[in-house]
């Protein structure tokens, strides 16, 4: 079974900030708010990069 792009996307974002956060951070806080911040910034950069290529054929 196929995992439709939009839920795959967010899979994808939220568990490479989760590995980001993990490894880049020292304290829980700095984990949260640094893969928080990761995850918004690669779901933002996705759709905003769909955004600019739907026009696209």
């Amino acid at each position: 079974m196929a995992i439709p792009h939009l839920p795959a996307m967010l899979l994808f974002s939220f568990l490479v900030s989760v590995v980001f956060g993990v490894l880049s951070k020292d304290t829980p806080r700095d984990r949260l708010l640094y893969g928080g911040k990761v995850f918004v910034a690669f779901v933002g950069i996705a759709v905003l990069l769909g955004w600019i290529m739907y026009p696209a054929p």
